[in-house]
């Protein structure tokens, strides 16, 4: 149940920055950008601990912080090597 919540934060958070980050803002293809946020999701909970609010021992807004984190880098460091 861990991964699912991790994936469904990520999964979330990779759909919101891709609504937000369109044109020259957003950096490579949807495939790298998704696996960044699912990587930055659980990142961002292993980083953050356990605080606020738990899901099946996920923390939720952590996994979204470190999502939106790393997304938002990848994006910017992708959009310099053009």
């Amino acid at each position: 149940m861990y991964w699912i919540v991790g994936g469904l934060v990520g999964l979330v958070v990779w759909w919101g920055m891709n609504m937000l980050m369109t044109g020259k803002a957003g950096g490579t293809g949807w495939l790298a950008t998704l696996i960044v946020a699912l990587l930055g999701s659980w990142l961002g909970d292993l980083i953050l601990g356990d605080w606020l609010w738990m899901l099946a021992g996920f923390n939720v807004i952590a996994g979204a912080i470190g999502a939106v984190v790393l997304t938002w880098l990848w994006n910017m460091i992708a959009k310099q090597l053009k």
